[in-house]
């Protein structure tokens, strides 16, 4: 059985990867486990699952750890590579967002994230940090096609562009620096929102078309074409 383990930034990453796996592996042949980290510094740290799903016969098993901050999913990650590596995880990734960071700073951030100490000399092949350019947000806009699914009228770039002054059709997605607010500003000029909610996220999430996502967006967006390059690679392993 082939396994991977994610280390998100939080809740919003979780169920966009714990969807794309499934799109991408399937769901008769997999394991996937949720997981939270709570705690931590001056209150005890806790690992609860979130959520499970189980197959009969399964080929991968997937861990998806929300970290619940940005500037831990590093730190997560050296706390538990070790561990993984010897149950047979041969993927750990990490996945988080850049902002509030600047762009120009993205190289050095990346750097910096894809560090191990020596320690971790014989895990570090196994290792890698994914970031998203500004936010994760930047994927779901990207897809645009999901905007008449919240409402007939956001299927007009110019009817958004009126009233908030940019086009999210015609625009590169990741120049945004905030896309979290401007989904939920789109939303918002319908009567909807887009909040970080559990089951708010999950319907945004659910909406996106991901044919579209997995055979055109991804080459609009290194950082998606890298995420699912590795989802890929495990599947593909599995076959040799």
């Amino acid at each position: 059985m082939k396994r991977i383990a994610f280390f998100v930034e939080g809740q919003t990453e979780q169920i966009f990867i714990n969807r794309l796996i499934k799109e991408i592996l399937g769901t008769q042949s997999i394991n996937i486990i949720q997981k939270q980290f709570r705690g931590g510094t001056n209150i005890p740290k806790q690992e609860i699952v979130r959520n499970m799903s189980f197959s009969r016969n399964p080929k991968f098993e997937v861990l998806i750890f929300d970290c619940g901050a940005d500037n831990r999913v590093k730190s997560e990650i050296m706390d538990n590579i070790v561990n993984l590596r010897e149950k047979g995880y041969e993927k750990i990734i990490g996945v988080r967002d850049l902002y509030p960071i600047p762009v120009e700073d993205l190289e050095r951030l990346e750097k910096g994230l894809r560090y191990l100490p020596h320690k971790f000399k014989k895990e570090a092949p196994y290792f890698d940090i994914i970031i998203a350019i500004h936010e994760i947000e930047a994927w779901f806009m990207a897809e645009t096609r999901h905007f008449q699914k919240i409402d007939k009228r956001l299927a007009s770039g110019k009817f958004i562009k009126d009233r908030l002054g940019f086009d999210p059709y015609s625009i590169d997605p990741e120049s945004r620096v905030h896309p979290a607010k401007d989904l939920d500003n789109i939303y918002r000029l319908v009567g909807k929102s887009y909040t970080k909610k559990y089951h708010a996220t999950t319907r945004v999430v659910n909406k996106l078309d991901f044919n579209h996502i997995r055979n055109q967006l991804r080459y609009d967006i290194n950082s998606l074409d890298r995420l699912m390059n590795v989802i890929e690679g495990v599947r593909g392993s599995s076959k040799k």
